[in-house]
C-alpha cells in the first residue's frame, strides 16, 4: 500500500511553502514528499530558464544512494535549448513534456519507440541500473510557460518490485508539482525583478559617469573594490575583523549600495563636479580676463603712439615706459593665469597681489545688459551703470556673479586657498551624498536591502567624526559602510582622467591614504587589510595605466 499525503507530509509541505530557504534547497525537499508519496526509486529536476535553456538540476536515486546538484548532473546529460529540440523526429520524455505541455506516464520506457531514450540508455548503463516506469510531468506557470519539469523511475509496491505509477499516484504527485510551479514562477519573478533593479541602477550610475568626461567610470569601478575589500576583510582569520561576516543579503545589500553611493550626483552641475580652473564655469573665463589684458595692452600702445605724436617726450624714453607698462601686463596676467590653475596654496602675499592687480582699470564702451538672460539681470540693481559706459576693475566681483546659490565673481574664486573649488561649490559637492540619501530612503527597498541607505550614504564620513552629512564616528559606522568610503577614496585619487589634478602613481596614492589612516579620516583596520591583502595591486593591474604602476614595498605605507 502506497503512502499518499497524510497531515505529516501536509505539515511540512506548508513549512516548506513558507520558509525561506533557498529555492533549490525547496526543490530538493518537496521531490524527496513526491518520491516517498509515489513510492518511486529515483528523480530528477530540470529547470528551463527564461532563454528555454533546459538543464538537470537536482537528480536523487534511493537505491544507489545518488544525490547530484547543479552542475554535478552535466555527467548525465548537456544543457540544451529546448526550441532547438523542436525538429527532431525522435524526442526524450522530457522534451515530448515541455513542448507538448502534457503529463507522461510509460509503464515500460524502453518499449515506447517514439521516445528517444538515450539519457536512460547512459544513465542505466553508467550506473549499473535498469529504468522502467517513468512519470514526467510538466510544471506550467499561469501564462502558460513550461518553467520546470519533474521526471519519476520506477514506482515500487511493498516488496520492492518496480510497478507503474497508478493514477492516484499520478494525481498526488501533479498536485505536489504544481506548488512547486508556483514557487518556481515566484522565484523566477523574483530573479526578474532583481535583475531589473540591477539593471536600473546600472543605468543610474553610468548616468552619473556620462555627466562628465572626466568621471566616467567612478561609479562602475567603486563596487569593483568594495568587492575586493569586502572579500578580503571576510576571509581574515586573527586581528579586528576576524570574526567578520557578510550575509548573503549584506552582500547584496553593499553590492547595491555601491553601485548608488553617488546617485545624488544627478543634481549636481557637472562644471562643478569637473571644476579644472578656478574661474571655470561652463567655460573657462580666464579667457575673459586675457582680452581685458589685451585692452590695456592696445590701450597702452595707443597711448604710447599719441605722446609719441604729440613729442611729449623723446622717443627713447617713450619706448621704454611702453615696453615697461606690457612687460608689467604680461607679468601681472602670468600670475593671474597661475592663480587661476590652483596647484599650489595661496598664501596672503600671494592674496594681496590679486587684489592689488584686480584694482587696475579699463574702460568699457558696450552695454552688460543687452544680451543677457532675465536672470541676470535680475541680479542687477544698477541697470543705469551697467548700460553706460563705464571704468571697470580688471578682476570683478559683480552682482551678476551670484546666482542660484553660486558665487562666479572672479576675484572671488581666484583667491580660493587651495584648489579649485570654493565654498558655495564645495556644499553643492557634499550636497550630492544628503541628495544621495533622500533618493534612497525614498525607494521601496525590500527588507533584505534595508541597510544599502546606511551602507551608501556614510562613504564621505570619518573615523574621527570630521565628515558629512552627520558627523558619524567610527564607532557609529558599519564595517560595510567604511569599505565603500575606503573604494570611493581609492577610486578617485588612482583615476587618471580628472582635469583639475595630475594622474598618480600608485605609492603616492598609497602614501595619502596612509596618511588619512593616521589623521582619522579612514578605518584603519580596513587599511591594514587593504594592504596586507594587496587590494590595491589586485585592482591596479585591471584598472590603472601601467605607467602609475610603481615598485611597491608594502611595510612602507602601514
Amino acid at each position: 500500500m502506497l503512502k499518499l499525503l497524510n497531515d505529516s507530509d501536509m505539515l511540512e509541505l506548508q513549512e516548506i511553502i513558507v520558509s525561506e530557504a533557498p529555492y533549490n534547497t525547496v526543490v530538493q525537499k518537496i521531490m524527496n514528499i513526491a518520491l516517498r508519496v509515489s513510492g518511486a526509486d529515483a528523480c530528477f529536476f530540470y529547470n528551463i530558464d527564461t532563454n528555454n535553456y533546459v538543464s538537470l538540476d537536482y537528480s536523487c536515486n534511493l537505491s544507489l544512494k545518488i544525490f547530484k546538484n547543479g552542475i554535478d548532473n552535466l555527467a548525465y546529460t548537456p544543457i540544451v535549448n529546448i526550441d532547438e529540440q523542436r525538429s527532431k523526429s525522435q524526442k526524450s520524455a522530457v522534451e515530448r513534456s515541455i513542448l507538448n505541455r502534457e503529463i507522461l506516464n510509460y509503464d515500460h520506457i524502453y518499449v515506447v519507440s517514439d521516445i528517444d531514450n538515450a539519457f536512460f540508455e547512459k544513465y542505466d548503463t553508467d550506473n549499473n541500473y535498469l529504468t522502467t516506469s517513468v512519470l514526467t510531468i510538466p510544471l506550467i506557470s499561469k501564462k502558460m510557460e513550461v518553467i520546470a519539469v519533474a521526471q519519476f523511475v520506477n514506482a515500487k509496491d511493498p516488496n520492492g518490485k518496480n510497478i507503474s505509477f497508478s493514477i492516484e499516484v499520478q494525481k498526488i504527485v501533479t498536485f505536489l508539482c504544481n506548488v512547486l510551479a508556483i514557487i518556481s514562477e515566484n522565484r523566477r519573478l523574483k530573479e526578474s525583478y532583481g535583475h531589473l533593479l540591477e539593471s536600473f541602477i546600472e543605468v543610474i550610475a553610468r548616468a552619473i559617469d556620462a555627466k562628465s568626461p572626466y568621471t566616467g567610470n567612478h561609479c562602475q569601478h567603486v563596487p569593483v573594490i568594495t568587492r575586493m575589500l569586502a572579500t578580503a576583510a571576510v576571509q581574515e582569520e586573527s586581528g579586528p575583523l576576524a570574526d567578520f561576516e557578510l550575509s548573503s543579503e549584506e552582500w547584496y545589500s553593499l553590492h547595491i549600495a555601491s553601485w548608488l553611493h553617488d546617485c545624488g550626483k544627478l543634481t549636481t552641475p557637472e562644471y562643478v563636479v569637473d571644476k579644472a580652473t578656478k574661474l571655470e564655469t561652463i567655460n573657462n573665463r580666464i579667457h575673459e580676463v586675457r582680452n581685458r589684458f589685451e585692452i590695456l595692452r592696445r590701450d597702452a600702445h595707443i597711448e604710447y603712439l599719441k605722446k609719441r605724436l604729440a613729442n611729449a617726450e623723446s622717443k627713447e624714453n617713450l619706448q621704454a615706459e611702453f615696453v615697461a607698462t606690457v612687460k608689467q601686463l604680461e607679468n601681472d596676467f602670468d600670475f593671474v593665469a597661475q592663480c587661476n590653475v590652483g596647484d599650489n596654496m595661496m598664501g596672503e602675499e600671494e592674496v594681496a597681489r590679486l587684489r592689488q592687480i584686480s584694482k587696475i582699470q579699463f574702460k568699457r564702451y558696450f552695454s552688460r545688459i543687452k544680451g543677457i538672460s532675465w536672470a541676470e539681470r535680475d541680479n542687477i540693481k544698477d541697470i543705469e551703470l551697467y548700460d553706460n559706459p563705464s571704468l571697470e576693475n580688471l578682476l570683478q566681483n559683480r552682482e551678476d556673479h551670484l546666482s542660484n546659490g553660486y558665487n562666479h565673481g572672479e576675484l572671488y574664486n581666484l583667491e580660493i586657498k587651495r584648489g579649485t573649488i570654493n565654498a558655495e561649490e564645495r556644499n553643492k559637492i557634499n550636497e550630492h551624498i544628503e541628495v544621495t540619501i533622500d533618493m534612497l530612503k525614498a525607494l521601496p527597498f525590500p527588507k533584505e536591502l534595508s541597510r544599502v541607505v546606511e551602507y551608501a550614504g556614510a562613504h564621505h564620513e570619518r573615523i574621527d567624526g570630521k565628515g558629512y552629512p552627520n558627523g558619524l564616528t567610527g564607532d557609529q559606522m558599519s564595517v560595510p559602510a567604511k569599505i565603500i568610503a575606503i573604494a570611493d577614496i581609492f577610486e578617485a585619487l588612482t583615476a587618471s582622467d580628472r582635469p583639475y589634478k595630475e594622474t598618480k602613481k600608485l605609492s603616492q596614492v598609497l602614501e595619502i591614504m596612509r596618511n588619512m589612516k593616521n589623521t582619522g579620516h579612514i578605518d584603519p583596520d580596513l587599511y591594514l587589510v587593504f594592504i596586507n591583502n594587496k587590494v590595491y595591486m589586485e585592482y591596479a593591474k585591471q584598472y590603472m595605466k601601467p605607467e602609475q604602476i610603481d615598485e611597491i614595498n608594502p611595510g612602507d605605507y602601514l
